[in-house]
């Protein structure tokens, strides 16, 4: 395997794959016409050792290197694949100090900008907060990038956590929220939700008076309700639940309060940031890899001594789920199929019965040669399912959108496109690419759409949007009039004519519901002259009856899709065509669904995963994977990262509106 094709898989920036071509030629750079002594070791055998996998006797190569011949023409690139190979072999101690002597023998390299900013990660990943506390304040002053300097107090709110000092690790982490890229945001978010469960009411009290109705003074008062819930103080527990209902109504954790005041063990109720770990995963340097539209070029899995299973736990006989079963195990056997024999997909049939996912899993763990499991679909059954998984050390890649599967399981992945990405991506399309900024929400009054309602808000806001309307409906009732009629007021002007289009205070309204109530809802806006707007929707929209009952209406919709047979790009083609081909029938979403969560699981194990802990690893620094339903990757916490592809209503039909994009 090449060293060009070997920093594609671990997705190395340019610089490092620079590096990597460098490195496969710098045999040919090496004057022979000098006399050797025979002890010299060469170079390719480290390049060799690092390119099949075995990291630590390319670290040990490169260090033979550097200390025999300290003035090494090539020393600045031995360097700097001495660092990489050791934290590949999980020295993180010693990489951190390959990458001082880096930056302090050549202040201005090609590759010292980009090892430094990854010092305080790996000083915490070596157990050294506090120096990886000071490198990342000292790094943070003198840089000046708006990103790297989110990613640096990430750094230092992860080293601050460490040491126990979470009023101060909560203050780094808000300042790594501001500027960042999304996935330090993420990570920061989970930062200062793990900081306040670790507060004590005074600090909470202060956050919740210093923030107010912002982020995270809502939080902040959530957390003081579920100290009083442990402490079994009812009348502090009412107090703070009254005053979280009142100022707070809307927010996303308002469903995790009823549940906090019911039962506080209970899953439901389960604080955000349990389980947080400040040790960062590191992902190769954060590089990308390019999307390609072709199956990656699988080589010889060094990594593994035989024979291994890859588990389809999925409900295959249950009656209502035994159609999309089928479709993600075809997928998963089709992203598998180039890796030969040598890697066997088993069926483990769960019925539907959580009780069955448990055993399936604890006999799955049992056996050494199963290296990860892909499933179940249903909540109760993923749920269950990642739990087990998580306690058995087992990695599992769950095909479901119940929230919260990842969370504190770093064994536990997903493939799916959850109602977060899609309320967000909506979001995103609306105020980035149609340029909107006055937005409108309409939603229905349950758990579901006072959720949809959140993520959306949340996206939109930070995009610099205003939610001008926001309004609700009781979804039980079916009748939409009257929440219709305060959004447009009520008076409708010229019903005769179709272009008429009365004057409301928002340029797009998204209504997160089901086909059939947007079918009702529709009819009622234009019946009050609101004819020309922006829908956002989700993925239930997607259903032929809504597109020919209700196209007219729906003229440049947008709505979010994980898969859609209109898709152009090259991988969505390929792999229609080749499912066609196996199956006789034409993929849907699970089928998609299953064939990237195969595809993450090959890439891994030809990137050299060898056992389960070298697999979790690859999984969350190979990015980003160039799947069936668009670039994706895992996030640090296991959650599917991805941009749906966007379709609208043209006619009495769907068209393609915007393909899977990388950039969020």
């Amino acid at each position: 395997m090449s060293h060009s094709r070997s920093a594609r898989l671990l997705g190395l920036p340019v610089c490092l794959i620079s590096l990597a071509f460098l490195l496969a030629s710098c045999v040919q750079i090496v004057d022979h016409s000098q006399p050797r002594g025979p002890a010299e070791p060469s170079s390719s055998e480290a390049d060799q050792a690092y390119d099949r996998g075995d990291f630590k006797a390319a670290a040990a190569g490169y260090k033979r290197l550097l200390d025999q011949d300290p003035s090494n023409p090539r020393r600045e690139t031995l360097l700097a694949m001495y660092g990489l190979s050791s934290e590949r072999a999980g020295n993180f101690l010693q990489a951190a100090e390959a990458y001082r002597t880096l930056a302090g023998q050549f202040p201005g390299g090609e590759y010292t900008r980009t090892t430094s900013l990854r010092i305080p990660d790996l000083l915490i990943l070596a157990d050294r907060p506090a120096e990886a506390l000071s490198q990342a304040e000292a790094t943070y002053a003198a840089e000046r990038d708006s990103v790297t300097r989110g990613a640096l107090k990430l750094s230092s709110g992860r080293a601050q956590f460490a040491l126990g000092n979470y009023r101060d690790a909560l203050v780094a982490f808000l300042v790594a929220m501001s500027g960042s890229d999304h996935s330090t945001r993420e990570a920061a978010q989970r930062g200062v939700e793990a900081s306040l469960l670790n507060l004590g009411a005074g600090d909470l009290s202060e956050v919740q008076r210093q923030y107010g109705q912002n982020y995270p003074g809502p939080e902040a008062s959530w957390y003081l309700a579920r100290q009083a819930a442990i402490s079994r103080d009812q009348a502090l527990l009412a107090q703070q639940a009254e005053f979280f209902r009142r100022y707070f109504s809307s927010h996303p954790w308002a469903t995790k309060l009823e549940a906090l005041l019911i039962d506080p063990a209970s899953p439901e109720a389960m604080a955000p940031g349990e389980g947080y770990d400040p040790r960062p995963v590191m992902a190769a340097f954060g590089g990308s890899q390019p999307a390609t539209g072709t199956l990656p070029s699988l080589g010889p899995m060094s990594g593994l001594g035989g024979r291994v299973v890859v588990g389809a736990l999925l409900p295959l006989s249950n009656a209502s789920s035994a159609k999309f079963s089928q479709d993600i195990l075809a997928g998963l056997r089709l992203a598998l199929a180039p890796l030969g024999a040598q890697v066997a997909v088993e069926e483990m049939d769960t019925a539907g019965d959580p009780g069955q996912v448990v055993k399936l899993v604890y006999e799955a763990a049992n056996r050494p040669e199963v290296m990860a499991l892909v499933g179940p679909l249903a909540s109760r059954e993923a749920l269950a399912a990642a739990q087990t998984a998580q306690s058995s050390g087992l990695p599992l890649i769950s095909v479901s959108q119940r929230m919260g599967l990842t969370t504190g399981r770093p064994m536990v992945f997903r493939v799916f496109l959850t109602p977060k990405h899609q309320a967000e991506a909506v979001a995103r399309y609306a105020v980035r690419v149609l340029g909107l900024n006055q937005l409108g929400v309409l939603y229905p009054a349950d758990q579901f759409g006072q959720t949809m309602y959140g993520y959306f808000r949340d996206e939109a806001q930070r995009l610099g949007a205003q939610l001008a309307t926001v309004d609700s409906y009781d979804p039980g009732r079916r009748d939409y009039t009257e929440a219709v009629n305060r959004l447009t007021g009520g008076k409708s002007v010229r019903r005769a004519s179709t272009s008429y289009q009365a004057k409301v205070a928002f340029q797009a309204l998204f209504v997160p519901d089901s086909a059939a109530a947007i079918s009702q809802i529709l009819p009622q806006m234009a019946y009050n002259d609101v004819t020309r707007m922006v829908y956002l929707g989700n993925s239930l929209w997607l259903a032929p009856d809504l597109a020919r009952n209700s196209g007219r209406y729906l003229g440049g919709a947008v709505i979010p899709d994980a898969f859609n047979a209109l898709s152009e790009r090259p991988r969505a083609v390929s792999f229609k065509d080749a499912f066609l081909a196996a199956t006789g029938r034409n993929p849907d979403q699970f089928a998609a669904y299953g064939h990237d969560a195969g595809l993450a699981l090959a890439t891994a194990f030809s990137a050299g995963a060898g056992n389960r802990a070298e697999l979790v690893n690859a999984l969350l620094s190979i990015r980003p994977f160039d799947g069936a339903t668009g670039p994706f990757s895992f996030g640090p916490d296991g959650e599917y990262q991805v941009e749906p592809l966007m379709v609208t209503v043209e006619g009495t039909g769907f068209k393609l509106l915007a393909e899977p994009a990388q950039e969020r």
